[in-house]
């Protein structure tokens, strides 16, 4: 019998390979853990990760953003974000501040407290290269605590 040559041999390591980072690339998006909030606009979708689950009253966390589009994640974004509760007409107890890009399209908010229960608003606004020269894009999400 005749042994398979090694270009034979090549291509099935390769095809194996490829399916194995496959099977790999759908198990960790099934297993990938759902944003706790999210919200889009103008083609960029944020979603937000807390650091706290559940999110709790009276205490300081950190939130971790994660910003796309069409395209992938936003690299090197300026992210404000503020937040507050429309029904009481004020704001956040702390203001939350973006300490760093953890990787490409992620970044983590530090200093997330809220005081009390009931309706809160966040507001992000977004600059990307993209948007340079241009009002930034916006994000609202309503979420009751």
């Amino acid at each position: 019998m005749k042994s398979p040559s090694l270009l034979s041999r090549k291509i099935y390591v390769t095809c194996t390979l490829f399916v194995t980072a496959l099977l790999s690339l759908f198990a960790g998006i099934s297993a990938a853990k759902e944003a706790d909030l999210s919200g889009a606009t103008g083609g960029i979708s944020l979603a937000v990760f807390s650091r706290l689950s559940p999110i709790e009253i009276n205490t300081i966390h950190s939130w971790e953003i994660v910003l796309s589009d069409a395209n992938g994640p936003i690299s090197g974004a300026t992210l404000e974000i503020v937040g507050g509760m429309p029904e009481h007409n004020h704001g956040m107890p702390t203001q939350p501040q973006i300490t760093e890009e953890l990787a490409p399209g992620r970044y983590l908010l530090e200093g997330v407290r809220f005081h009390m229960p009931g309706l809160w608003r966040m507001t992000a606004s977004i600059s990307t290269t993209k948007t340079q020269g241009r009002p930034p894009s916006v994000v609202v999400i309503d979420f009751t605590l």
